[in-house]
Formats: C-alpha cells, sequence, structure tokens
C-alpha cells in the first residue's frame, strides 16, 4: 500500500483528478448498468468526427457487442491544415448506460499522435493541441452522450488527454450510419 502512495505523490494533481474521475465514472457505471437495454440488431457504425485533440477530422469504426453494453472503437483522422498538419491513429474500449436509444459513453482510448509544424514563422490561433510537434501516445477518458437511431449514430462529449506531461482539452461531435 506505501508504494501506491509513492507512485500517487509522483503525479501532479491535475492527473490525480483525472484519475480520481475515471474511476468514479467507471464504478458509477457499475451500478447504473441495471437498466432495461434497448440494442438494435445493427451493431457496427462508421462514423465522421470531428474533434478529440483540437480540431481534427476523424473516420472512425465502432463495433458493439451484440446485447452487451459495451464496445470498442477504432479510428484515425487529420487536420488537413497547411502550417501545423496533424495525424492520429487509435482507438479503444467504450462502456454504455442507458435504455431505450439514450446512452451515457464512458471509454479510454490511446492514439499515437504525430503533429509536425511546418512552419514555424506562421502563428495564429491554435485549433490543435499541442501547438508545437511532437510524436507521442495520447491517452483520452471519454464521457458523452450517444443516441442509436434505427440506421444512424450520433455521439457529443469531452475527451480531455494527455500529451506526455501536458493537458489537453478535447471535445467531440460524431455521425454515423449503423450497419
Amino acid at each position: 500500500m506505501a508504494y501506491i502512495f509513492s507512485i500517487l505523490r509522483k503525479f501532479s494533481a491535475m492527473r490525480k483528478l483525472y484519475c480520481l474521475l475515471l474511476t468514479t465514472c467507471l464504478l458509477c457505471s457499475i451500478y447504473c448498468s441495471a437498466q432495461k437495454k434497448y440494442w438494435p440488431e445493427k451493431t457496427d457504425a462508421i462514423s465522421f468526427e470531428l474533434g478529440k485533440s483540437g480540431l481534427i477530422y476523424n473516420l472512425t469504426f465502432d463495433h458493439k457487442f451484440k446485447g452487451r453494453n459495451f464496445g470498442v472503437i477504432v479510428g484515425a483522422g487529420s487536420n488537413l491544415a497547411k502550417y501545423l498538419n496533424a495525424f492520429k491513429i487509435g482507438g479503444g474500449p467504450y462502456f454504455l448506460v442507458g435504455q431505450i436509444k439514450h446512452f451515457l459513453e464512458m471509454g479510454i482510448e490511446l492514439h499515437y499522435l504525430i503533429v509536425n509544424e511546418v512552419s514555424d514563422d506562421q502563428k495564429g490561433f491554435a485549433i490543435v493541441y499541442p501547438n508545437y510537434s511532437v510524436k507521442s501516445y495520447y491517452a483520452t477518458f471519454n464521457l458523452g452522450y450517444r443516441l442509436t437511431g434505427n440506421s444512424n449514430l450520433f455521439r457529443i462529449g469531452i475527451s480531455p488527454g494527455f500529451i506526455k506531461d501536458d493537458f489537453v482539452p478535447g471535445a467531440y461531435i460524431s455521425f454515423g450510419i449503423l450497419f
């Protein structure tokens, strides 16, 4: 037990808060998962997603395990910018809490993020975080709302994360087709 506390002392306050938020949401989901669920026959989706680490366009594949309240999502994205290029690829598991068509979505994802600053003399409002050249793994915690229709999927939420020691705020909105 003393070993765990010695590790926690090395974490910054923001990382401790992040870990506490993740643990609280996962424990809360265990107690809330006894609700009646509606599972459409279609469990796979292709989505266009805007967000995560700044203004990045993502194409994602979403698979929810049939009859279960969890699934996996994988995707790749880029910002398609001229002076600050960003590319990411990754994915992770998620857990759903809710009923009928409306769900609370919680998940963790691990991405590999490449940000390449092409021109350092072209500065402006940064819509990609971080706004400097980096190649690193990027872990996020996703908390959002999911609406599942008969043939479509809508997701919106927040996705804060860490790149090295930098806290990265994040949010996303996603529109998809179920198949």
